[in-house]
């Protein structure tokens, strides 16, 4: 069976929602929330519920926290058997503070653990790994460990940017991917374009084609995703999400799209299906986007009143 490998970060996730607009410099009252997240441990959690051969290559720390999320990989039925477990750095943290609106006002994020992702840790990955399985990489990376991941490896490669931030680490190996998908943020800090109509929308998408990615999904918010490869351009729309947990959308969006792919479905149709995944996501909490499977989004792909353009 072929796999799918993520290789990225694994967090613990510290969300605080204030209930009242927010005071500098003073303690705010509010809601705060613990999860497990991390880029590429929500891909390769997608990946997995999906039914996928699905193989999760991060590091894990010694300490509690870290315990816990491999166990939870686990028990979602990833293969963690090549993340080697990390004594001297604690596990990875993000906390982000959202205001009485939801919008995040602030992040901050600790990940020195990945620093510790080695050529030996690459090696058995790819190694374990031929040209019709499909990698999975997040620029939580180090750019050290992403270029040899891309001149390295004998599988496809698909990558998600993580942040306009840290967009800038794959610059360098844009020719190496076979999918790609930043948002408009990300893909405008890579490109210098801010995708506003059509025409811009046209050229961000050849910028990337240009610089030898085969596939690029663009994700837009509300106003859809576009998706160019070397043969067509195509600006989707879907119907009104009702959003309860944005977090982790793009997330199951690029999961699901990889396994379509890796089933052998063409774009278009990969995109119905990675639409479908990251809008069911949305409208779900965390604990009840635990249970999506494929026969769910299968169903639900003819409910997203997707709409294609031809660019």
């Amino acid at each position: 069976m072929n796999s799918i490998c993520v290789i990225g970060g694994a967090n613990i996730d510290i969300v605080g929602s204030s209930l009242a607009p927010l005071q500098n410099y003073d303690s705010n009252p509010g809601e705060i929330h613990i999860a497990f997240g991390g880029v590429g441990r929500n891909i390769a959690q997608i990946c997995a519920l999906l039914g996928e051969n699905t193989k999760f290559v991060t590091c894990f720390s010694k300490d509690s926290y870290g315990q816990s999320i491999k166990e939870d990989c686990i028990r979602l039925g990833m293969d963690v058997s090549m993340s080697p477990v990390i004594e001297d750095l604690p596990s990875s943290i993000y906390i982000a503070l959202l205001d009485d609106n939801r919008d995040m006002k602030l992040g901050m994020n600790d990940m020195r653990i990945l620093r510790k992702m080695d050529e030996t840790v690459l090696d058995n990955a790819l190694n374990a790994l031929d040209e019709n399985d499909i990698i999975i990489i997040d620029s939580n990376l180090e750019i050290e460990s992403i270029e040899y991941i891309a001149k390295n490896a004998k599988s496809r490669i698909a990558a998600d940017p993580v942040s306009a931030h840290k967009a800038a680490r794959l610059k360098p190996v844009l020719k190496h991917l076979d999918i790609f998908k930043p948002n408009q943020y990300e893909a405008q800090e890579l490109t210098g374009i801010w995708i506003k109509d059509e025409q811009t929308a046209k050229e961000s998408l050849d910028w990337f084609l240009q610089q030898g990615v085969k596939e690029v999904i663009i994700s837009m918010a509300d106003r859809g995703l576009l998706l160019g490869t070397p043969e067509k351009k195509i600006w989707f729309t879907h119907r009104q999400i009702n959003m309860e947990n944005a977090t982790g959308g793009g997330d199951s969006l690029l999961g699901a799209y990889v396994a379509s792919r890796l089933a052998g479905k063409d774009p278009v149709e990969a995109m119905k299906f990675g639409i479908s995944a990251a809008v069911i996501s949305i409208e779900q909490d965390a604990v009840r986007r635990r249970n999506l499977n494929t026969k769910e989004v299968n169903e639900k792909v003819s409910q997203m009143k997707i709409e294609e353009k031809t660019l």
